[in-house]
C-alpha cells in the first residue's frame, strides 16, 4: 500500500497549506476548543502536530493575526484573542460555512454516527497500518503522557491521534466523515478535559487502541475504539446535561 501522507499534505484545489491550517485553527476557535487567552503550542510543536513545515505554521498564524484572533506577547508566546467582541467582529466578515454543520445535530445522532464510522476506521487501520504509522502513534502517546495538566494541548494532540488512524484506514470518505463528526461539542469536551483524571483516562484508552493496531488485530482495534467512544460519549453527555440543568 502506498504510504499514507498526512491530511495537510493533500491540499485542496486553489488552497495553500497555510490557508488550510489557518482554517483549521479558526475552526478550533469558533467551536470553543481554543479560547480567549489560551497559549498556543510553539511553532515547532504546531508543525509536528499538523505534519507541516514551520514556514507553513508561520503563514497560517500570520493570517490569524491579520484577523485579530491571536497576539504574540513578549517571550514569543502566542495567545488566542477570542473575546465575544472579537468573535462577533470576525463572524461578521466570514461566511457561515466556517462553522461546522455537525453541531446542529443532537449528541445521540452524532455519536451513533461516530461509532459506525470510527469502528470501520479502526478495523481498516489495523489491517493497513505500517511500522512508521505505529511509531507516529507511539510518539503521540509519549507526548500525551506529559499533558495531563494541559487540556488545550492534549485536545490538539487527541485530534491528531484520531486523524492519523483515519488516514491509515485508506478511505478518504471515512476520513472526512470522522473529521466532521469529531468537531461536535468541542467546547463541551474542553470542559470535560479540565476535570481530574479525564485526560489520563483518555490517554489510557488511546494506549489500548494503539496496542491492538500494533498487533494487527481488527477485532481488538474495533473494541478498543468503541470503548473509547463510549467513554467520550458518556462524559460529554453528562457535561451537556449538567449545563442544561443549570441554564
Amino acid at each position: 500500500m502506498e504510504r499514507m501522507a498526512f491530511a495537510f499534505e493533500k491540499t485542496l484545489e486553489n488552497k495553500t497549506k497555510k490557508e488550510i491550517l489557518a482554517e483549521k485553527l479558526i475552526e478550533m476557535i469558533l467551536t470553543g476548543l481554543l479560547r480567549d487567552d489560551d497559549v498556543l503550542p510553539s511553532e515547532r510543536e504546531l508543525a509536528q502536530l499538523f505534519g507541516v513545515s514551520r514556514e507553513t505554521v508561520r503563514g497560517a498564524l500570520s493570517q490569524l493575526t491579520a484577523h485579530g484572533l491571536i497576539s504574540v506577547s513578549h517571550g514569543s508566546k502566542t495567545r488566542i484573542c477570542a473575546s465575544d467582541t472579537v468573535l462577533a467582529r470576525f463572524r461578521a466578515t466570514r461566511p457561515d460555512e466556517m462553522v461546522k454543520e455537525v453541531n446542529r445535530f443532537d449528541i445521540n445522532s452524532v455519536f451513533e454516527s461516530r461509532i459506525i464510522v470510527e469502528a470501520a476506521i479502526a478495523r481498516r487501520a489495523a489491517m493497513r497500518i505500517d511500522a512508521e504509522g505505529i511509531a507516529k502513534l507511539e510518539r503521540l502517546l509519549q507526548a500525551q503522557s506529559q499533558l495531563f495538566d494541559s487540556p488545550v494541548h492534549f485536545q490538539l494532540s487527541d485530534q491528531n491521534f484520531h486523524k492519523l488512524i483515519s488516514e491509515y484506514a485508506d478511505n478518504e470518505i471515512l476520513l472526512r466523515y470522522a473529521e466532521e463528526l469529531y468537531t461536535y461539542g468541542l467546547s463541551v469536551r474542553r470542559q470535560v478535559m479540565v476535570e481530574e483524571g479525564a485526560i489520563e483516562r483518555s490517554y489510557q484508552e488511546h494506549g489500548h487502541i494503539v496496542e491492538a493496531l500494533k498487533r494487527g488485530d481488527p477485532d481488538g482495534a474495533e473494541r478498543a475504539m468503541l470503548a473509547h467512544l463510549d467513554s467520550v460519549y458518556r462524559t460529554t453527555k453528562a457535561k451537556l446535561d449538567t449545563s442544561l440543568s443549570q441554564a
